[in-house]
């Protein structure tokens, strides 16, 4: 009951703040530049009308994937640390009658829902927009039926495969205070997976994992070593994570 509590009084701060706002307002961004490139050159994806709406749908995750997600989920996860960095509130959390770790625990779990948030948001918006494009482009092939079983593959392969990299962040906007050191992190590790995406290290490097896991799957290679690597890795960092946490001196 105690893991239920600090889980409610997440929810209940997360309430109305810019990061629940966020998680569906962001993927659109990668949905309109998408519609954008589509609109603008539309005879480059003339030829395959059969194809048109499955084409569409894996650049926008693979986009999402490697630019976009990494990118959110450092924001989202500095945001929510911020939440009790900001007012000092760590002296009062570690003081209340319950164990440490239910308030880790209640953090990892928020970043992780939120994040699984903008995910469906992502789903529904490349619906929308493939049915736009279909009513502003006749003819180009968004008149077949969507995919949907498709879409929910490729966008939950892209989530299960950031698992990882939400803990790496959740840890990191708990551990320190600045708002500025947490996102510098998640930059950072961004610029690096633009030299790693093509090495051999590329799959296993966690800031590129969720586009590698998709691009795996659509060379119709096994993506189940990435996904549970994210999944167990995940697991492990978020046990580690609490443990440093909740040892820390808030005095």
């Amino acid at each position: 009951m105690t893991y239920l509590r600090a889980l409610w009084a997440e929810q209940l701060k997360v309430k109305r703040t810019l990061a629940l706002w966020l998680a569906p307002i962001a993927p659109l961004v990668i949905v309109g530049m998408q519609m954008a490139m589509i609109m603008d050159r539309p005879e480059y994806y003339q030829g395959n009308p059969t194809g048109i709406w499955q084409g569409y749908g894996q650049q926008i995750v693979m986009l999402w994937g490697l630019m976009m997600l990494p990118l959110f989920i450092t924001l989202e996860t500095a945001l929510l640390s911020n939440l009790e960095h900001t007012n000092q509130q760590w002296k009062h959390l570690f003081a209340l009658p319950l164990p440490r770790g239910a308030v880790y625990m209640a953090k990892q779990i928020s970043s992780m829902a939120i994040i699984g948030l903008s995910m469906v948001a992502l789903y529904g918006w490349i619906v929308v927009g493939g049915l736009l494009l279909g009513v502003l482009l006749p003819g180009l092939g968004f008149e077949q039926p969507v995919p949907w079983l498709l879409f929910a593959r490729y966008v939950g392969i892209s989530y299960l495969a950031g698992c990882l990299l939400i803990s790496i962040h959740v840890w990191v906007g708990l551990r320190w205070h600045s708002f500025a050191l947490a996102t510098a992190v998640g930059i950072a590790a961004v610029v690096v997976s633009l030299f790693v995406f093509e090495s051999d290290y590329g799959k296993w490097f966690p800031w590129t994992l969720p586009g590698m896991a998709l691009a795996a799957e659509r060379q119709a290679l096994n993506v189940w070593p990435q996904l549970i690597a994210s999944g167990v890795g995940g697991l492990i960092v978020a046990l580690v994570g609490a443990w440093n946490v909740c040892r820390r001196d808030v005095l």
